[in-house]
């Protein structure tokens, strides 16, 4: 057990395991944003106040483990990327969870429900914007197959298959946005002004959950090539 420890004082322990539950929990937040989108879609205000206040309580869980893991995180430790760049990942990642809480603040706030128009336009990013994030987990899941097997190659072509994904969903995601705003374009003049700068507002948020997943593919991919 001595040993172990010193082993354990001289290079610092993993810090890919908080990392991977960091990104588990931010998923989740963009997660229960689905739920609360198809609530406020339909106008059930108290099933989506339930979910703002899970997405809240998520995003502050997400939080109190990306604080632990900056203070907890050794300077030096046995792993072929720096400290800076896993920072640089869990910052992005932390975004993601950011981000969609203030979206459900802002949807909740104005009781926000889209045009018919693109309502289930809105429904359908947000499903986009989800598995863009849900595949950017599963990317950094693989890295501890990455390591045990000294990025063999096979380790790698799965992952380099798995960010390929994220960058795919992220472009569909660019995709959908720009069906959106054409459409919300269409019907500017018969739409109160205010409420047309917010749209775009949570349409552009929403948007920016999917650039920060696939930032965190991009980031977890020049961490491999260093």
């Amino acid at each position: 057990m001595a040993a172990k420890g010193n082993i354990t004082s001289l290079f610092g322990k993993s810090p890919i395991s908080p990392l991977q539950k960091h990104m588990k929990q931010v998923n989740s937040c963009i997660k229960e944003f689905g739920v609360f989108a198809k609530a406020a879609s339909i106008q059930d205000w108290e099933k989506a106040e339930a979910a703002h206040e899970s997405i809240g309580k998520k995003e502050n869980k997400a939080d109190k483990l990306k604080k632990k893991l900056r203070m907890n995180l050794p300077s030096t430790f046995m792993m072929p990327f720096s400290r800076r760049d896993l920072l640089d990942v869990l910052l992005i990642q932390d975004s993601i969870a950011n981000i969609t809480k203030d979206l459900a603040g802002l949807m909740m706030t104005r009781h926000m429900v889209f045009p018919k128009e693109f309502a289930d336009d809105f429904l359908n990013l947000t499903n986009l914007c989800i598995k863009t994030s849900s595949s950017a987990l599963e990317a950094i899941n693989q890295l501890d197959e990455l390591l045990e097997t000294a990025f063999s190659s096979r380790e790698r072509k799965i992952v380099d298959k798995m960010i390929k994904k994220v960058n795919e969903l992220e472009h569909e995601t660019d995709v959908a946005q720009e069906a959106i705003r054409n459409k919300l374009f269409l019907l500017e003049a018969s739409l109160p002004p205010v409420d047309v700068m917010f749209y775009y507002r949570a349409i552009e948020w929403l948007g920016e959950t999917a650039d920060a997943a696939q930032k965190v593919g991009s980031r977890f991919d020049v961490m491999l090539t260093k």
